[in-house]
């Protein structure tokens, strides 16, 4: 994707968003991404930010953004943070700070798709898995 120019803009998640899934080889570690704001998208120096969607029962792999501090707000669903050993639920509206270099990951634990947001900074690589 070429490299846009920072300017404030309003952006659609199904529109605007660079599509990725993530997990498709592990049954449970199933999500789709849609990848809005970094570098190579916007031009963003200090974040990185989209809308991550999981389904009933799927979650992220664990990972960790090691030298980034991350913020997620559940907008529709309910799930699990498992980070730094302890296990905490979420609902919908909540929001989650994960210090940088936390090992982490979310999963739904509703019966609806639960829908996160995620921001963090500085920029640094989505996870792997």
């Amino acid at each position: 994707m070429s490299k846009k120019k920072a300017k404030a803009c309003v952006l659609k998640p199904f529109r605007d968003a660079r599509q990725i899934w993530k997990g498709l080889e592990t049954e449970g570690s199933r999500r789709k991404l849609f990848h809005l704001v970094d570098v190579d998208l916007h031009d963003s120096k200090h974040l990185v930010a989209g809308l991550a969607m999981f389904e009933p029962g799927e979650g992220a792999a664990f990972h960790t953004h090691p030298d980034s501090e991350e913020i997620n707000v559940a907008i529709k669903g309910r799930g699990r943070l498992v980070a730094d050993g302890k296990e905490l639920a979420f609902d919908t509206y909540d929001f989650m700070y994960i210090p940088a270099g936390t090992h982490h990951c979310h999963f739904n634990t509703g019966d609806e798709p639960l829908w996160l947001v995620y921001v963090y900074g500085p920029p640094g690589q989505l996870p792997a898995k």
